[in-house]
């Protein structure tokens, strides 16, 4: 009997690939469009009518996908905390400021590879969270275990890791959208983070 993964004789072969191929474009598209249009509007003002308008897919398609838009906020963030977990992840440099300087080249990087979906995060609410409750918390807890060691070093601002993590929740995020057209972006963003965290 032949294999048709292996022995791709046949036209079947062919279109399964095809389709295969196709299904992962929709959804792709989905993801960029959904993060998109929730990071401009915010989820409540985002209908799936406007998704599949955008995308230009059926309301079946979509619903091939994701079983509400609620479904698909989540598809878009877990990349976010995925990326964030696994940047925090990466051996620790030796000094206080340098973990510090970890925690913003981290926010870079997401900001560089995921900006819309980024933007998403602070406009979460209850209908979403149960569905990233995971992976937000393990993206929690490897921050504040950054922010622990800069504390024990005695170098943090307000000298709680805690309270370091909500000063970067609540301000991270928005500071990257307010530098973003800022000619030195970067560097401002970077030098204005590290005033926040770290003792002068």
């Amino acid at each position: 009997m032949s294999d048709p993964v292996t022995e791709p004789r046949t036209g079947n072969v062919i279109r399964s690939t095809k389709v295969a191929t196709r299904r992962s474009e929709i959804r792709d598209r989905l993801l960029t469009t959904g993060a998109r249009l929730f990071a401009d509007r915010g989820l409540s003002n985002v209908s799936v009518e406007d998704l599949i308008d955008e995308v230009g897919i059926s309301r079946a398609t979509f619903y091939g996908f994701f079983a509400n838009k609620t479904e698909l906020a989540a598809a878009v963030l877990h990349p976010v905390f995925d990326s964030g977990i696994a940047a925090v992840a990466k051996r620790l440099p030796p000094k206080p400021e340098a973990k510090a300087e970890k925690l913003i080249d981290m926010y870079l990087e997401l900001w560089n590879k995921h900006r819309d979906a980024l933007l998403l995060t602070n406009m979460v609410d209850s209908t979403v969270f149960p569905l990233i409750r995971e992976p937000h918390d393990q993206f929690g807890v490897a921050i504040r275990k950054v922010l622990q060691a800069i504390a024990d070093a005695g170098m943090l601002r307000n000298g709680d890791a805690t309270l370091s993590y909500l000063v970067l929740a609540k301000t991270g995020i928005p500071l990257l959208r307010l530098y973003q057209s800022h000619p030195d972006f970067e560097h401002v963003y970077r030098e204005s983070m590290l005033a926040l965290l770290l003792k002068s």
